[in-house]
């Protein structure tokens, strides 16, 4: 009972969450009942901000998350109090500014080496200058995708 009062925030899209994220939750609730109200309440305040998050925008919150660990505390604070002495046109500006957020279904968290990324083989010419339309067209069975036997083998 403890836990569903803790939870109920995520209560509409539990079936949905995969089940480490289910887990992060449970650990989440067992502090719960010992927060104080105004604790409790900001907490349902963000799980109820998390839910209404896309997939997208969650992995962005969590790149900056990542992002934000790595700056020591004190710089963090100095950084948000003076963002806080900015006028909103200077926030406005400063938003507008910013680099644009990340594409794609699964950006890394660390960016890969190029050494590391793999060649796609159609990326290099074929060798020797000979095209692959010179030495004639492969033949494909189109029910098992296995290249056909020359006519000359039958």
């Amino acid at each position: 009972m403890a836990e569903q009062m803790a939870l109920k925030p995520l209560a509409a899209s539990w079936n949905g969450i995969d089940e480490a994220q289910k887990r992060k939750w449970l650990a989440v609730s067992k502090n719960f009942a010992s927060m104080p109200p105004a604790e409790q309440a900001r907490l349902h305040s963000r799980m109820s901000e998390w839910v209404a998050l896309s997939p997208k925008q969650r992995t962005q919150a969590r790149l900056n998350f990542a992002e934000t660990t790595k700056v020591p505390k004190d710089e963090k604070l100095a950084k948000w109090q003076a963002y806080q002495a900015l006028t909103p046109e200077e926030k406005n500006k400063l938003a507008a500014s910013a680099a644009p957020l990340a594409t794609g279904a699964a950006p890394a968290v660390k960016p890969v080496p190029a050494q590391k990324l793999a060649t796609p083989m159609n990326a290099k010419p074929p060798r020797g200058g000979a095209s692959g339309a010179a030495n004639g067209p492969k033949q494909v069975d189109r029910n098992t995708l296995l290249p056909r036997k020359p006519a000359s083998a039958s």
